[in-house]
Protein backbone atom coordinates (compact mmCIF):
# COMPACT_ATOMS: atom_id res chain seq x y z
CA UNK A 1 0.00 0.00 0.00
CA UNK A 2 1.23 3.69 -0.90
CA UNK A 3 0.36 6.49 1.15
CA UNK A 4 0.26 9.94 -0.49
CA UNK A 5 1.14 12.37 2.12
CA UNK A 6 -1.02 15.27 3.05
CA UNK A 7 -0.80 17.28 6.11
CA UNK A 8 -3.99 18.53 6.20
CA UNK A 9 -5.34 15.58 5.99
CA UNK A 10 -3.43 14.10 8.35
CA UNK A 11 -4.15 16.57 10.81
CA UNK A 12 -8.16 17.01 10.65
CA UNK A 13 -9.02 13.02 10.08
CA UNK A 14 -6.58 11.33 11.76
CA UNK A 15 -7.97 7.94 12.38
CA UNK A 16 -8.32 7.17 8.70
CA UNK A 17 -5.20 8.77 7.51
CA UNK A 18 -3.50 7.30 10.66
CA UNK A 19 -4.45 3.74 9.56
CA UNK A 20 -3.68 3.82 6.27
CA UNK A 21 -0.07 5.49 7.13
CA UNK A 22 0.35 2.48 9.85
CA UNK A 23 -0.53 -0.20 6.87
CA UNK A 24 1.34 1.97 4.23
CA UNK A 25 4.98 -0.02 2.56
CA UNK A 26 5.74 3.29 0.24
CA UNK A 27 5.62 7.10 1.18
CA UNK A 28 4.74 9.47 -1.43
CA UNK A 29 5.50 13.23 -1.63
CA UNK A 30 8.14 13.06 1.00
CA UNK A 31 10.42 15.75 -0.07
CA UNK A 32 7.78 17.32 -2.39
CA UNK A 33 5.77 18.24 1.37
CA UNK A 34 8.95 18.98 3.11
CA UNK A 35 9.94 21.38 0.54
CA UNK A 36 6.80 22.67 0.80
CA UNK A 37 7.23 23.23 4.79
CA UNK A 38 11.06 25.16 3.84
CA UNK A 39 9.47 27.36 1.60
CA UNK A 40 6.62 28.25 4.42
CA UNK A 41 9.33 28.56 7.02
CA UNK A 42 11.26 30.76 5.53
CA UNK A 43 8.43 33.21 4.59
CA UNK A 44 7.27 32.91 7.65
CA UNK A 45 10.20 33.64 10.05
CA UNK A 46 11.51 36.24 7.26
CA UNK A 47 8.38 38.05 7.28
CA UNK A 48 7.46 37.97 10.95
CA UNK A 49 11.14 39.37 11.56
CA UNK A 50 10.55 42.13 9.12
CA UNK A 51 8.06 43.55 10.82
CA UNK A 52 9.42 43.19 14.45
CA UNK A 53 9.39 40.29 15.76
CA UNK A 54 12.34 38.88 18.00
CA UNK A 55 13.86 42.55 16.63
CA UNK A 56 14.72 43.79 20.68
CA UNK A 57 18.13 43.20 20.36
CA UNK A 58 18.78 44.87 17.39
CA UNK A 59 16.38 47.66 18.06
CA UNK A 60 18.21 48.45 21.38
CA UNK A 61 21.63 49.78 19.14
CA UNK A 62 19.21 51.76 16.54
CA UNK A 63 20.65 55.17 18.00
CA UNK A 64 23.64 54.05 17.99
CA UNK A 65 23.59 53.25 14.01
CA UNK A 66 24.04 55.25 10.95
CA UNK A 67 20.65 54.36 8.39
CA UNK A 68 23.21 52.22 6.00
CA UNK A 69 24.66 50.28 9.06
CA UNK A 70 21.22 49.69 10.36
CA UNK A 71 19.85 48.25 7.40
CA UNK A 72 22.96 46.25 6.82
CA UNK A 73 22.75 44.91 10.80
CA UNK A 74 18.60 44.05 9.87
CA UNK A 75 19.62 42.39 6.50
CA UNK A 76 22.41 40.20 8.87
CA UNK A 77 19.30 39.59 11.15
CA UNK A 78 16.75 38.32 8.53
CA UNK A 79 19.33 35.98 6.95
CA UNK A 80 20.22 34.58 10.73
CA UNK A 81 16.66 34.19 11.38
CA UNK A 82 16.55 31.81 8.12
CA UNK A 83 19.46 29.93 8.89
CA UNK A 84 17.82 29.38 12.31
CA UNK A 85 14.41 28.73 11.26
CA UNK A 86 16.19 26.15 9.06
CA UNK A 87 17.95 24.52 11.57
CA UNK A 88 14.66 24.48 13.97
CA UNK A 89 13.04 22.78 10.86
CA UNK A 90 15.56 19.96 10.12
CA UNK A 91 15.86 19.68 14.29
CA UNK A 92 12.03 19.33 14.68
CA UNK A 93 11.86 17.21 11.71
CA UNK A 94 14.82 14.77 11.88
CA UNK A 95 16.37 14.83 15.51
CA UNK A 96 12.68 14.37 17.39
CA UNK A 97 11.46 11.60 14.54
CA UNK A 98 15.23 9.77 15.38
CA UNK A 99 14.39 10.20 20.00
CA UNK A 100 10.79 9.09 19.09
CA UNK A 101 12.66 6.19 16.90
CA UNK A 102 15.16 4.74 19.31
CA UNK A 103 12.62 4.67 22.32
CA UNK A 104 9.10 3.80 20.56
CA UNK A 105 9.89 1.11 18.40
CA UNK A 106 8.70 3.03 15.14
CA UNK A 107 9.12 2.94 11.53
CA UNK A 108 11.88 6.12 11.40
CA UNK A 109 9.95 7.97 7.77
CA UNK A 110 6.53 7.35 9.34
CA UNK A 111 7.34 9.32 12.31
CA UNK A 112 8.90 11.98 10.24
CA UNK A 113 5.24 12.55 8.51
CA UNK A 114 3.58 13.27 11.77
CA UNK A 115 6.93 15.87 12.53
CA UNK A 116 5.89 17.85 9.70
CA UNK A 117 2.18 17.80 10.72
CA UNK A 118 3.75 19.57 13.91
CA UNK A 119 6.06 21.67 12.46
CA UNK A 120 3.41 23.36 10.76
CA UNK A 121 1.06 23.72 13.70
CA UNK A 122 4.40 25.65 15.27
CA UNK A 123 4.08 28.19 12.04
CA UNK A 124 0.40 28.88 12.83
CA UNK A 125 1.16 29.36 16.41
CA UNK A 126 4.12 31.82 15.43
CA UNK A 127 1.95 33.88 12.83
CA UNK A 128 -0.58 34.16 15.72
CA UNK A 129 2.34 35.82 17.29
CA UNK A 130 1.77 39.17 14.96
CA UNK A 131 -1.34 40.17 16.46
CA UNK A 132 -0.83 39.86 19.58
CA UNK A 133 2.40 41.63 19.21
CA UNK A 134 1.12 44.78 16.96
CA UNK A 135 -2.12 44.94 18.60
CA UNK A 136 -1.63 43.87 22.19
CA UNK A 137 1.85 45.00 22.64
CA UNK A 138 3.00 41.58 23.90
CA UNK A 139 6.14 39.70 23.22
CA UNK A 140 5.65 36.05 22.58
CA UNK A 141 6.53 34.10 25.88
CA UNK A 142 3.24 36.69 27.49
CA UNK A 143 0.99 35.70 24.45
CA UNK A 144 -2.61 34.96 26.19
CA UNK A 145 -2.28 32.05 24.63
CA UNK A 146 0.33 30.39 27.12
CA UNK A 147 0.91 29.70 30.29
CA UNK A 148 3.85 32.96 30.27
CA UNK A 149 1.15 35.43 31.53
CA UNK A 150 0.53 33.56 34.29
CA UNK A 151 3.86 32.74 35.42
CA UNK A 152 4.96 36.69 35.32
CA UNK A 153 2.40 36.97 37.53
CA UNK A 154 3.99 34.52 40.53
CA UNK A 155 7.80 35.13 39.22
CA UNK A 156 10.18 37.55 38.09
CA UNK A 157 12.32 35.13 36.90
CA UNK A 158 12.98 35.63 33.26
CA UNK A 159 13.98 31.92 32.51
CA UNK A 160 10.80 30.88 34.20
CA UNK A 161 8.68 33.36 32.34
CA UNK A 162 10.05 32.12 29.08
CA UNK A 163 10.04 28.61 29.99
CA UNK A 164 5.98 29.05 30.84
CA UNK A 165 5.61 30.91 27.68
CA UNK A 166 7.07 28.13 25.56
CA UNK A 167 4.07 26.05 27.26
CA UNK A 168 0.77 27.13 24.95
CA UNK A 169 -2.57 26.05 23.88
CA UNK A 170 -0.51 25.04 20.52
CA UNK A 171 1.87 23.43 22.32
CA UNK A 172 -0.64 21.33 24.39
CA UNK A 173 -2.35 20.28 21.29
CA UNK A 174 1.51 18.94 19.70
CA UNK A 175 1.99 16.85 22.92
CA UNK A 176 -1.37 15.20 22.96
CA UNK A 177 -1.02 14.98 19.13
CA UNK A 178 2.60 13.29 19.21
CA UNK A 179 1.06 10.76 21.70
CA UNK A 180 -1.75 10.02 19.79
CA UNK A 181 -0.02 9.39 16.42
CA UNK A 182 2.72 7.58 17.91
CA UNK A 183 0.10 5.47 20.17
CA UNK A 184 -1.20 4.11 16.78
CA UNK A 185 2.03 3.56 15.00
CA UNK A 186 3.88 1.79 17.80
CA UNK A 187 3.75 -1.25 19.88
CA UNK A 188 5.38 0.44 22.75
CA UNK A 189 3.45 0.80 26.38
CA UNK A 190 0.79 4.15 26.40
CA UNK A 191 2.60 4.82 29.63
CA UNK A 192 6.38 4.36 28.27
CA UNK A 193 4.69 6.60 25.24
CA UNK A 194 3.39 9.74 27.72
CA UNK A 195 6.36 9.94 29.52
CA UNK A 196 8.99 9.78 26.38
CA UNK A 197 6.97 12.39 24.70
CA UNK A 198 6.26 14.68 27.72
CA UNK A 199 9.90 14.79 29.28
CA UNK A 200 10.96 15.53 25.56
CA UNK A 201 9.11 18.30 24.84
CA UNK A 202 9.49 19.55 28.73
CA UNK A 203 13.48 19.38 27.55
CA UNK A 204 12.77 21.84 24.37
CA UNK A 205 11.12 24.11 26.51
CA UNK A 206 14.00 24.24 28.59
CA UNK A 207 16.19 24.46 25.90
CA UNK A 208 13.97 27.24 24.32
CA UNK A 209 13.52 29.30 27.41
CA UNK A 210 17.59 29.28 27.55
CA UNK A 211 17.96 29.98 24.43
CA UNK A 212 15.37 33.15 24.81
CA UNK A 213 17.19 33.92 27.95
CA UNK A 214 20.57 34.53 26.63
CA UNK A 215 18.95 35.67 22.76
CA UNK A 216 20.03 39.56 23.17
CA UNK A 217 23.57 38.20 24.42
CA UNK A 218 24.07 35.93 21.07
CA UNK A 219 22.25 38.80 18.55
CA UNK A 220 24.51 41.14 20.07
CA UNK A 221 28.01 39.26 19.95
CA UNK A 222 27.32 38.58 16.08
CA UNK A 223 26.63 41.81 15.08
CA UNK A 224 29.21 43.75 16.71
Amino acid sequence: MTYSINLLKLLTRRREQLCTLQKAERLRNGWFTFFILLILTLLTYIWTSWIGLGTDPLSGNVNLLSRMDYELHKTWFLIGRAAFSIGLLLGVLFFTSLIYWIFFDLHYKKIVIVQMVVWLVMLIERITWVPIMVYLGLDWFVSPLSFGVMASYFTSIEWLIYFFGCLSVFQIFIIWYQIHCISRLSTSRKWWIITGVLLWNLILYAATAALSYFDHSIVTLLLS
